[in-house]
């Protein structure tokens, strides 16, 4: 009985251990990510360019609109949201976007990734003399590497209420 208590207490402190160890994404993966998904993000969004805005998903992608408690999948959803930046573009309007992201997890063989954090959407309509920030949403999108290069598979994103200051005292922040 002894012995049994001794290993069950072992064996406990070896998976709480292992819960609680902390993995560190490197700054190369970090880099590519930033390389394969944001920037070109950020590129279609500011060239309104929808064949770009598709190139940066898989084709199984899930997105889920909290807001609006929906889930669109697939090509309907990349031709949903390349007709959205042709549609700003047609009215003669323009977009850009940053992100902030907060956390980065990934799996041990390093094509898959997790990442959470904020974006700021901002237009510019007729009568503006620049783009305007229109607000803030946090998101959470899940990566993986496709024949070496990063992809959003899965999406999610809702409205929040944080302001500019907020957003701007993340660590790290992509603009164009």
């Amino acid at each position: 009985m002894k012995n049994s208590l001794v290993f069950l207490f072992f064996l406990c402190l070896g998976i709480c251990s292992a819960q609680e160890s902390h993995v560190t994404v490197s700054n190369e993966v970090l880099e590519n990510i930033k390389k394969d998904v944001w920037t070109p993000f950020m590129e279609a969004y500011d060239q309104l360019d929808s064949e770009k805005i598709k190139s940066i998903h898989t084709i199984d992608i899930v997105r889920h609109m909290v807001d609006q408690n929906k889930i669109e999948t697939g090509k309907d959803y990349l031709e949903n949201f390349g007709g959205f930046l042709e549609s700003v573009r047609d009215r003669g309007n323009t977009l850009g976007i940053a992100f902030a992201i907060l956390n980065t997890a990934i799996n041990e063989t390093e094509d898959v990734a997790f990442q959470s954090g904020y974006y700021q959407l901002s237009s510019q309509n007729k009568g503006d003399t620049s783009l305007v920030v229109r607000g803030y949403g946090y998101f959470n999108v899940g990566l993986r590497k496709e024949n070496g290069t990063w992809r959003i598979w899965m999406d999610s994103d809702k409205r929040t209420d944080i302001s500019k200051d907020d957003f701007n005292k993340c660590e790290i922040i992509y603009k164009l």
